[in-house]
């Protein structure tokens, strides 16, 4: 007789199983159907169980649907923007669409692709040489700071204004209106009565450095969430721009904190200081990431885009671009041994001020300038003792670049120094279009010294930060110039006007 294996059941008795197994099935789903019915958190669980089975994706269908929401969301903005009335082909509008995606790519990538330079109109300069106000030009004087501005760091929506001054002192400006908020810095330990200590006895204190209250650098996020602030204190001072609630104070640097820069789209942040270093920040996790060597003297300037690359001046006479995946840099000497301020035009090309007065375009493909214009804050009319007729103090001192400023996405930018008046440039093709250069549009009343300049993305309007003092040193001063923001508008003429 054979017998059957273990574990084997007859046919009986697996049907008396099913039957069983059926009729739990059945129980445990009338059970789960009663409980969802019912709002039990246990059938609710079960659901979103199932919810999320159904719609889990992989990365590939991650990017295809969200690349199809940009893309309609590119839809609905060129239809919003179309004429009412207007029967286009469909051809005519998945031609607007990708005109549309082209703009937004080169935005991207940083290249020129507005051209606002030669639609400029400029008011007149004034004739009197003791202009201390911006009605003449138009403009409006935002006040606040008792010492002189020394960075200004504008929104990416172009309606908050963000200055720091040489009093430690960090205001909040809206553009429209005007008003001010004040930060607290002083809780923050960055106010006068936190900043009583001195530096360390290994310290030289050169006569570029400032006081340990003085605010010197700062910049803000691309989504308008942080903001950041540098100076005498040696630290990183991070900021709710929203809230103005301080948020963390990242030390690490062995001197004054001269420089800021968020990489943009990003929460990364580039710190330069007068140590001669670049540190690189995380404020998604608030954190160090790295610290880059290479410069022989204080750092002035740093500046960064969208890839992963920052570009920095300083005192050395050179101008650094970091690689940061690579690990490397490119070293580009110019002609003045002090380089005061960078800001990149595209990925490859950058724009910078130096201490003898002139404004250079850089380009990564050659290792010298591949344009400067020299004495760029100099009045060719003026000579001897007229000089001081256009406004300057100090004679050639006051003609130093301390602040440079492009208008992302555009050929237009503009210089600072203390001569009272800001120049505007537009970058124009050289050379058959291989190279660039700067064409002079003319000027902007700003009497005392422009510490830090700001376009809007727009191009509606610079922001200038002015003092009476320059924004590393007090070897200079101009008692009649006041200690504010500048907010000027510029006007654009319409296409094929005079």
């Amino acid at each position: 007789m054979v017998r059957p294996r273990k574990g084997a059941r007859s046919a009986a008795q697996a049907g008396k199983k099913r039957k069983k197994d059926d009729f739990f099935e059945d129980a445990e789903g009338e059970e789960d159907e009663f409980f969802v019915q019912s709002g039990d958190e246990r059938g609710a669980g079960s659901e979103s169980e199932e919810e999320d089975a159904e719609t889990a994706e992989t990365a590939e269908e991650k990017r295809l649907r969200l690349a199809k929401a940009y893309l309609d969301q590119v839809k609905a903005i060129e239809a919003a923007e179309a004429e009412p009335g207007s029967d286009d082909d469909e051809e005519g509008a998945h031609a607007a669409v990708a005109g549309r995606l082209r703009a937004d790519a080169l935005e991207g990538l940083g290249h020129l692709q507005r051209k606002l330079a030669h639609r400029l109109a400029l008011p007149a300069l004034p004739a009197v040489a003791d202009w201390g106000g911006p009605a003449s030009g138009g403009g409006r004087l935002l006040r606040g700071h008792h010492l002189s501005v020394t960075a200004v760091a504008l929104s990416h929506d172009d309606r908050t204004l963000y200055s720091a001054s040489k009093d430690g002192g960090l205001l909040a400006h809206d553009v429209e209106s005007g008003a001010r908020q004040k930060f607290d810095t002083a809780a923050a330990g960055q106010g006068r009565e936190a900043q009583q200590g001195t530096a360390a006895d290994w310290v030289n204190r050169g006569p570029r450095q400032s006081g340990r209250n003085s605010l010197l650098a700062a910049a803000v996020s691309s989504d308008g969430r942080y903001l950041a602030v540098g100076g005498g204190d040696k630290k990183v001072h991070i900021w709710d721009a929203r809230s103005r609630q301080h948020m963390k104070a990242l030390p690490g640097h062995k001197d004054a904190v001269t420089c800021l820069a968020f990489r943009e789209g990003t929460h990364e942040l580039y710190s330069g200081s007068l140590d001669r270093s670049i540190k690189l920040w995380s404020l998604d996790d608030m954190a160090y990431v790295d610290t880059l060597f290479g410069h022989q003297a204080e750092v002035l300037g740093v500046d960064a885009l969208r890839a992963e690359r920052a570009v920095s001046c300083g005192a050395d006479r050179t101008c650094r671009v970091w690689k940061i995946p690579e690990e490397s840099q490119l070293i580009f000497r110019g002609h003045c041994m002090t380089i005061e301020c960078c800001r990149y035009l595209t990925g490859s090309e950058w724009l910078t001020g130096s201490a003898d007065g002139s404004v250079s375009l850089w380009s990564s493909t050659k290792k010298k300038p591949a344009f400067t214009m020299r004495g760029a804050h100099a009045d060719p009319a003026a000579d001897g003792e007229e000089a001081e007729g256009a406004g300057s103090v100090g004679g050639d001192a006051a003609t130093w670049v301390g602040s440079v400023a492009v208008c992302r996405g555009s050929d237009l930018v503009a210089s600072g120094a203390g001569d009272g008046v800001v120049r505007l440039w537009g970058v124009v093709d050289a050379k058959g279009g291989s190279s660039k250069a700067l064409q002079p549009l003319g000027g902007i009343a700003a009497r005392g010294f422009v510490n830090s300049l700001a376009f809007a993305r727009s191009g509606r309007f610079l922001a200038a930060g002015l003092g009476q003092e320059p924004r590393m040193g007090r070897w200079l001063r101009d008692g009649v110039a006041r200690n504010g923001v500048l907010i000027q508008p510029l006007q654009q003429r319409e296409e094929g006007g005079d």
